[in-house]
């Protein structure tokens, strides 16, 4: 006869036992008083285990799982729940710790949303198909940056550059389409090629204290 059965009559008292099967979220608990099938209540967060030791609660209606007293050795703890899970603290602060690490897993959607966030690590990485940026102001400071892409589009209302040293290889194609084209240099420039081609549709002027062609 099982634990329910004889307590059809008799107030509901909690025992411990061990479970010896799962199948469809209902567990077989062997107890003192004979084996019960033991439904796993709200508050259980721990998802039992074959083999855990459970406190349960019987009564006419049924048992329930309360919690699990103990596992077996050096097997990882699961929180499961039926639905969406929300932890909350009310006027304080949420922490997360863990010794070996942390990893966020979803099938869909990830978001954070909060009014400051910081990420603080000595090394990172980030490896997405499809990143979208969209805010007011970017600031950073960094002691070098390299980037390798195959396709570069900037496209700026303004854009305004100060280097101390600049250097640009193009292999190909070097191409400037401007309304205005300004370049001063304080000492020399220097423009070199196999041919040299200057055309003007008004006026080409060259203007110098010396002028030496050829």
């Amino acid at each position: 006869m099982t634990a329910a059965k004889k307590l059809a009559h008799v107030e509901a008292y909690l025992e411990t036992g061990r479970v010896e099967r799962i199948a469809d979220d209902v567990l077989e608990v062997r107890l003192a008083s004979g084996t019960c099938r033991a439904r796993r209540a709200k508050s259980c967060l721990v998802a039992p285990e074959v083999g855990d030791k459970v406190l349960c609660a019987i009564d006419a209606d049924g048992a329930y799982a309360l919690a699990v007293l103990e596992g077996r050795a050096a097997a990882p703890t699961k929180v499961s729940v039926d639905g969406d899970l929300q932890i909350q603290s009310r006027g304080g602060r949420v922490t997360v710790g863990a010794g070996q690490g942390i990893a966020l897993v979803s099938s869909s959607d990830v978001s954070v949303a909060a009014r400051e966030v910081n990420v603080r690590a000595p090394k990172g990485s980030v490896a997405i198909d499809e990143l979208g940026v969209f805010g007011r102001l970017v600031q950073a400071q960094v002691a070098k940056v390299t980037l390798a892409a195959q396709e570069v589009d900037t496209i700026a209302e303004r854009l305004s550059q100060r280097v101390k040293r600049a250097f640009r290889f193009v292999e190909d194609i070097d191409q400037t389409r401007a309304g205005t084209v300004d370049m001063r240099a304080e000492k020399m420039i220097g423009i070199r090629g196999e041919n040299a081609v200057l055309s003007a549709r008004v006026l080409a002027k060259v203007d110098g204290e010396q002028i030496h062609i050829g």
